[in-house]
């Protein structure tokens, strides 16, 4: 998985474990595309003390990554729901069942949106 992209999936789901200042720089540089001479002129402070920042940060957010795995987990019921959809999105259902089937579906898709 790209670096930056995967550094803004886990600022999404532990990004407030982080402190302001942390997540902000996070955000500027994983979401937002800044370089890191564009994150020390927008927050005034150098770009070492974003790099450091940013490598903080980074690592912070693989140990929580690490412990708890709630990312890999995401991609996983991900990858199985794909899979469901595909597999049964043919299959001759009763309009209830149908109904049911794609109600489950939406619901574990819901859980992570929260």
């Amino acid at each position: 998985m790209d670096r930056i992209f995967e550094l803004g999936r886990l600022l999404d789901i532990y990004g407030s474990l982080l402190t302001d200042r942390q997540r902000e720089v996070v955000d500027l540089y994983a979401n937002e595309n800044y370089s890191l001479a564009e994150i020390a002129e927008h927050t005034g402070v150098s770009r070492q003390a974003v790099r450091d920042l940013l490598v903080r940060a980074e690592s912070i957010l693989h140990g929580y990554e690490v412990k708890l795995r709630i990312s890999e987990k995401q991609i996983q019921q991900n990858t199985i729901l794909m899979s469901m959809e595909r597999r049964f999105h043919d299959v001759e259902l009763q309009p209830a069942d149908r109904d049911a089937f794609d109600g489950y579906l939406l619901t574990l898709n819901e859980i992570w949106e929260d």
